[in-house]
Formats: structure tokens, C-alpha cells, sequence
């Protein structure tokens, strides 16, 4: 009885140790894991050799190109030209250049309007159309750069346009003369941007009289045109 006690003891003894040993061996690193963390595709490694960069400069679209040309001819700064075309302004041209392209090119249309072709160009590339409100707000803007200008025009002595002196622009207060009229007018000489030898042989947009004949042509100073 007692041996058998023993026995069956040491047979559960054996059977527990058996049931509580954990493995102590390694588990094998499996031979596609690397030391190093995997590379995302989105982030490819950079080539640095100068064939693939002269393929990647060849396979870039021409408005990168530009871009990238006009930034480094700005110096960085943002694009501002110094004359700005009103909104009408660049409703015409788009419509001048979608009823004849072949005619109103866009160095045709840069000689004519007195801006870069850059200019031109960002103006037929552009596909926005401003809402009414939008527009408006436009306009509004476009009437205060106009009164600015003039305002500072009429401290040198130049007479504004009618559609300005309705609107307030060189009124003078106190019953004193305005200053366009106090000192000799347009005294200030104003030339274009384009060269003087520059002297085109037909207008863009020929004008006719009432025998349909087209009108001549005539050269006015700025000066006697305001």
C-alpha cells in the first residue's frame, strides 16, 4: 500500500515539473528580417549620379521650368508687375486671343497692352471667373488703386479725367483753385515702356468711321490726351 502511495506520488511530482518548464531556446530570426528598418516606397533612396538628374530636368513639364525661372529673376520675391491690367482689360484679351490666335499671339498682345509676355501668359493660362460678389469687390478695389494714382498725379500737376474728378479726385476745399489749376499743366514728362522707334504698323483693333472705311491712324502725346 505504501509503495504504491510513493509510486503514484512521484509519478504527479514528475508529471507537474513536466507541465511548468518553459522553453529556453531562441527563436530563429528569420532570413528575409533585416537589421535595418525597411524603406518606405513613398520615399525612395535619392540618386545622386548626374544621369538621373538630367532625365528628371528633361521630364519636367515647361511650366515648372518657368516658374522656377521667373522665381530666380525675381530674387525670391513674390510676382508683383508694376502695371496691372483692370479686370475688363483681361477679359479682352482673352477674348482677342480666343477669336483669332493666330493673329493675337501673346508677344502681339505684350507689345500692345505694354506688359511682359509673362503677364500675358498667366492671364490666358488662368481659368477663374470671379462671382458677382466677387466681381464687385473687384471693382471696388480697382476704383481705389484708380483714385490713389490719380491722387498722387494731381500733386504733380496733371489734370484727372472727368470719370475721376466726379468722383472727388483733385477737388480742392475752401473755395481754393485745385492743384491741377494753381500750377502749368503736365509738366511732368510721361513716357511708355515700350521704345521710342517702336511704331506699330496697324492698331490691334481697327476702328472705322461711318463709311466703313477704316479711320487713320493718329499719334497723340499723352500729354494732350488727358
Amino acid at each position: 500500500m505504501n509503495r504504491h502511495i510513493c509510486t503514484r506520488r512521484t509519478l504527479g511530482l514528475a508529471i507537474r515539473s513536466f507541465a511548468n518548464v518553459e522553453p529556453v531556446f531562441i527563436p530563429r530570426r528569420s532570413l528575409y528580417e533585416s537589421s535595418q528598418p525597411p524603406q518606405s516606397p513613398k520615399f525612395p533612396v535619392p540618386e545622386n549620379d548626374e544621369e538621373t538628374l538630367l532625365r528628371r530636368e528633361r521630364e519636367r513639364p515647361a511650366w515648372q521650368i518657368q516658374k522656377e525661372a521667373l522665381r530666380e529673376k525675381l530674387g525670391g520675391e513674390a510676382w508683383n508687375p508694376r502695371k496691372k491690367l483692370s479686370p475688363d482689360t483681361m477679359d479682352g484679351i482673352r477674348h482677342l486671343h480666343n477669336s483669332q490666335p493666330d493673329k493675337f499671339t501673346t508677344p502681339v498682345l505684350a507689345n500692345h497692352f505694354k506688359v511682359s509676355p509673362e503677364a500675358i501668359r498667366r492671364i490666358l493660362k488662368s481659368k477663374w471667373r470671379p462671382s458677382d460678389e466677387e466681381q464687385d469687390a473687384r471693382n471696388e478695389r480697382w476704383d481705389k488703386r484708380g483714385e490713389r494714382i490719380w491722387t498722387n498725379m494731381v500733386e504733380m500737376g496733371i489734370k484727372p479725367p472727368k470719370k475721376w474728378r466726379d468722383m472727388g479726385v483733385g477737388r480742392a476745399e475752401n473755395g481754393e483753385r485745385p492743384v491741377w489749376k494753381s500750377r502749368p499743366r503736365n509738366m511732368i514728362e510721361i513716357r511708355d515702356s515700350a521704345p521710342e522707334e517702336l511704331v506699330p504698323e496697324e492698331d490691334i483693333i481697327p476702328t472705322a468711321e461711318s463709311s466703313g472705311k477704316p479711320k487713320p491712324r493718329v499719334n497723340i502725346p499723352l500729354s494732350e490726351r488727358l
